[in-house]
């Protein structure tokens, strides 16, 4: 058995098969918080922490503060919706009846009322006030637990071409690899980083088998998946692109 094989066994794999020991007493898939892909802007706490490695752009473990390594599989994908309260008292959106930044609802169901409501344009051509992320649950290579990578706002088109590549090739959407990079853009309010991806190639065997593996034991309860940091905006200030 090679390293990189034996490596992933120790890590992803051990969960999917059950030998880890001290867990017993019993762990739902609901009990587990999922780290998310944490892109870095300049109003981020992270880089204010002294925290080795990290700057504007880079792509961290949310809960592990670890920079991500830039090839990744996604496994399957799940959409959700959240309004935050702006965070100016300003803004003609602000709630006072909650604080500033606070989340006002969140839902999966593209069906909710409120989803119809406020996650879309109005008719006539009103942006909408709710927040709509597509998420995929993925693995990357080398890092012993699944990562949520979620788009957004600056980074919502990156996510509509990953899932439009991983769609349109055929076969299951784990079959194949990609690059996750961030690029930075500016507009009139803020120079901000953006996610942008791009297909590598076909994933190794023993990748697409963690995979497997992974989807078998989430995919059903995608609903129920807990993100870390799900709560959180985006440090910057930007223009909503629709």
């Amino acid at each position: 058995m090679s390293q990189e094989i034996a490596k992933v066994q120790s890590g992803a794999l051990m969960q999917a098969e059950g030998v880890q020991r001290g867990f017993e007493g019993g762990v739902d898939r609901e009990d587990l918080i999922i780290p998310r892909a944490k892109l870095m802007q300049a109003l981020s706490p992270e880089l204010t922490e002294g925290l080795e490695g990290i700057k504007v752009g880079s792509v961290i473990n949310s809960l592990t503060k670890e920079v991500l390594p830039q090839e990744f599989i996604p496994i399957f994908m799940f959409k959700n919706y959240i309004r935050f309260n702006p965070r100016s008292k300003d803004d003609p959106n602000f709630d006072s009846e909650f604080d500033p930044g606070a989340v006002i609802w969140k839902s999966t169901d593209p069906l909710d009322p409120k989803v119809k409501a406020e996650a879309r344009f109005g008719p006539n051509g009103e942006k909408p006030v709710a927040t709509t992320f597509i998420n995929f649950f993925s693995y990357f290579p080398g890092v012993p637990m699944p990562i949520i990578v979620s788009f957004s706002k600056t980074s919502y088109k990156a996510g509509k071409n990953l899932l439009s590549l991983a769609k349109f090739c055929g076969g299951d959407m784990f079959s194949r690899k990609y690059k996750l990079v961030s690029q930075m853009e500016t507009n009139d309010i803020a120079t901000y980083a953006v996610l942008k991806v791009a297909p590598i190639g076909d994933a190794l065997a023993e990748e697409y088998a963690v995979c497997e593996r992974l989807w078998n034991d989430f995919a059903s309860k995608a609903n129920a998946i807990q993100v870390h940091e799900e709560d959180a905006q985006e440090d910057v200030a930007e223009k909503r692109p629709y």
